[in-house]
């Protein structure tokens, strides 16, 4: 969308939506912009802002739309976070920090970063399966979704030295293509400057971790300039400790290293980017709460920081990433291109049984074993490990030429190609017997997809206030797929592998479309509506199940549709106040959810454990409010910037066998807060204080309506002194420890529990020149 240009400067702040009585709240509320620079693949000057101030307010130029625009005049729901912002934040450096405090996001956290997902608005509710993410994932320009392990989520070296981030919410398909259903979220890293510029960063927090973080910008002339950044951080220790293996299933390290090269000569600039990253992450983690049976009369609760576990738990991640961007300038507009190679590979190792043989000895010990069943416990295997693995290779193009404004029209064509190769395997180890001397099973699986796809908008001015806009995407996809389960000493096929030969193909064409009207009644208004459509691809299940099942799992899902429609205000409601508000329906065909076959061990028709899956469980109609409120005021002779968000969400399954249940992963309300104080101390310090938190009440987990969501508020803060080049800040994460559930499995016999971190901290130091 474009309108005629005002040369006066607008009052500026982030926004998005919300309830009635938080809406209340954010109006009175006082809170600042969030600063972010127009996406350039040439060299740009950063410093940091001062603080803003009713007469002075910096404007937010992102991409969102492929082309130089305010925040405020894109009619769609956004967030943006400028390099500056991010500072005050002490960085971004997990997904979870990341979304947790933009309205309308849930993070389905599984307690591990390498298979946890994002949603925005109820999008992508098929975790732990093979499906794909219900929201776009960019880095820099280029999508970067798809693969097993990390394929929904960012990895943590894509928000480093990152300049900005860009979240939209809404129906994106038009311009940004598959998986962009609930949004998209665009991570675009700092590119180089010809300044001599750059900063160092030392942090150290409880569990032995310490980082060190260098980033540097070299001007070489001109035209030439480069920047290197490195980040290595090493934690020997964590609050979830396995003794017997004298390790902590928490426990981190990366190894983060990037050079860019940038090329800028008149109208034409180049960048190219190299980066590598090694680190691991906190591994699975849960806590088996057994109910009281014949087996255990009195029942058992494990401890939740001391696991007996005897097979590791651990995530780890490996990615090389190369980037080519190129913008060139014309007369008629600007052609950019963008090019990513990724080979990410990503591990999550855990206990199948959560338990050992030294365990059940001392449940024995304690008493908690039936007497009977005491031969039984100890004969058990304990030697039930799982290892998912995935290799993951992504190829991705885009080309656009974006054209300049000719009188009140505007117009951009483009074309996408993107190829995923991927590798995934599940290792499942076992102690051998002499009945059965095989150490496990391995199922070894196969995907390529390829995608092509053509895009274009078009808008037009017809009147200095009144604008609509369309998008229009055509997206070809060609997926192939097998799986296989092997032994895994042999390599020969599995005696129990038939349910894991899975072998197909799809193909599918679909056309996604965008057309939005705005309106500015008053220059610092703008009112739109909107109606769009997108898709996630769909794709196959790599576990057929059990023949005993009394819910038989498919071999293969279709794509999931949808058509959504919004509503939204974004304007200065005062002017120090900027408010986004929006209403939004979002109509589902097809849906993809996660579902179980019905077996479980206790069961008397298929006692084995549970096979999930994902299927189309038919159409879903899924709604929502969302406001966001930002402003500023001097309190106590210091500026005070602080932004209040809020959601409320809804909806249900239309028809098949879950009618008329809740969409699962989509909390009833969500809520955020984010605070930035600043005061002189003397003339050479000035002390600042950020606090900034999150809240979600309400929905459930799983299709079944079980469990629920669990509630809960969290907060973290921030507090330090600004010294010259020099800034000291303490920080905390989860300030008052609050503890909530992430993931619950209560079935007949026993309740699996998988919580949130307990709270951290430490002590932050930066030099910037």
């Amino acid at each position: 969308m474009t309108f005629a240009a005002s040369n006066r400067r607008l009052y500026l702040f982030a926004g998005a939506a919300a309830p009635g009585a938080l809406l209340a709240a954010a109006l009175i509320a006082a809170a600042s912009p969030a600063y972010a620079q127009a996406q350039n693949t040439g060299p740009t000057q950063s410093s940091k802002a001062s603080a803003p101030n009713a007469a002075n307010l910096e404007e937010i130029v992102v991409t969102a739309r492929k082309r130089e625009e305010r925040l405020r005049d894109i009619p769609t729901a956004a967030t943006a976070l400028g390099a500056d912002q991010l500072r005050e934040i002490g960085g971004v450096a997990t997904a979870q920090s990341l979304l947790t405090n933009v309205p309308g996001v849930n993070f389905a956290n599984t307690s591990n970063p390498v298979t946890s997902e994002v949603s925005i608005r109820g999008s992508g509710t098929s975790r732990a399966t093979t499906a794909e993410s219900g929201v776009g994932l960019f880095r820099d320009g280029a999508f970067i979704g798809g693969g097993t392990v990390l394929g929904r989520t960012f990895t943590d070296l894509d928000l480093f030295d990152a300049s900005r981030i860009e979240i939209l919410r809404g129906v994106q398909g038009g311009l940004n293509g598959r998986n962009a259903e609930g949004g998209s979220v665009n991570v675009i890293s700092a590119r180089p400057t010809h300044q001599y510029e750059g900063f160092a960063l030392g942090d150290v927090a409880n569990n032995d971790h310490y980082e060190g973080q260098l980033v540097v910008n070299l001007p070489i002339d001109d035209h030439w300039a480069m920047r290197f950044g490195a980040d290595f951080m090493d934690q020997s220790k964590g609050f979830y400790h396995m003794p017997l293996l004298d390790r902590y299933a928490d426990q981190q390290y990366k190894q983060f290293l990037r050079g860019q090269l940038n090329f800028n000569q008149g109208p034409f600039t180049a960048n190219l980017l190299i980066e590598h990253g090694n680190e691991e992450l906190p591994g699975l983690v849960y806590q088996v709460n057994t109910f009281p049976s014949a087996t255990y009369p009195a029942g058992f609760h494990q401890d939740r920081f001391s696991l007996p576990w005897n097979s590791t738990s651990e995530a780890k991640m490996r990615m090389d990433n190369y980037e080519f961007a190129t913008n060139t300038d014309f007369s008629l507009g600007s052609f950019v291109t963008t090019t990513m190679y990724r080979d990410r590979s990503g591990q999550n190792a855990y206990d199948r049984d959560a338990s050992s043989l030294q365990y059940a000895q001392s449940l024995v010990a304690a008493g908690k074993v039936a007497t009977a069943a005491i031969p039984t416990v100890l004969a058990a295997d304990y030697g039930l490990g799982g290892n998912q693995l995935d290799r993951a290779k992504i190829f991705y193009q885009d080309v656009h030429f974006t054209g300049q404004k000719v009188g009140d029209f505007t117009w951009l064509v483009g074309a996408e190609y993107y190829l995923l190769r991927d590798l995934p395997q599940s290792v499942l180890g076992k102690t051998p017997t002499a009945a059965s001397p095989s150490i496990g099973t391995n199922d070894v699986g196969h995907e390529r997809f390829e995608s092509y796809a053509a895009y274009g908008s078009v808008g037009y001015d017809f009147t200095p206030k009144f604008n609509v806009s369309g998008d229009l995407r055509v997206t070809h996809d060609d997926e192939t797929f097998s799986t296989q389960r092997v032994d895994f000493g042999t390599g020969l096929p599995a005696a129990n592998g038939v349910a894991f030969d899975v072998t197909g193909a799809q193909k599918d064409t679909k056309t996604s479309y965008t057309v939005t009207a705005g309106y500015k009644p008053i220059a610092d208004w703008l009112l739109y509506a909107k109606v769009g459509t997108a898709f996630r691809p769909g794709g196959f299940n790599t576990s057929l199940g059990d023949a005993r099942q009394p819910i038989p799992v498919p071999i293969s899902y279709n794509s999931e549709t949808l058509t959504a429609y919004e509503v939204g205000f974004k304007g200065n409601v005062l002017p120090n106040i900027y408010l986004t508000a929006d209403v939004y329906d979002n109509e589902f065909t097809n849906l993809i959810i996660q579902g179980n076959n019905g077996c479980f061990v206790a069961s008397p028709v298929c006692p084995v454990q549970q096979t999930a899956f994902a299927f189309n469980a038919g159409p879903a109609s899924l709604w929502g409010v969302e406001f966001e409120s930002t402003s500023h005021f001097d309190i106590f002779g210091g500026p005070l910037q602080l932004t209040l968000s809020g959601a409320r969400e809804g909806g249900k399954i239309g028809a098949g066998i879950y009618n008329g249940l809740r969409q699962p992963q989509q909390p009833d309300w969500t809520a955020t807060l984010d605070a930035y104080y600043t005061h002189p101390i003397t003339d050479a310090v000035t002390g600042f204080f950020n606090f900034k938190g999150n809240g979600r009440w309400g929905g459930v987990q799983e299709v079944a309506q079980i469990p629920l969501l669990d509630d809960y508020t969290d907060f973290d803060a921030r507090i330090g002194v600004d010294v010259g080049r020099y800034e000291i800040a303490l920080h905390a994460e989860n300030v008052f420890n609050t503890t909530y559930v992430v993931f619950g499995a209560p079935t007949a016999t026993n309740n699996v529990v998988r919580y949130n971190f307990p709270r951290t901290y430490g002590l932050q130091v930066r030099y910037t020149w």
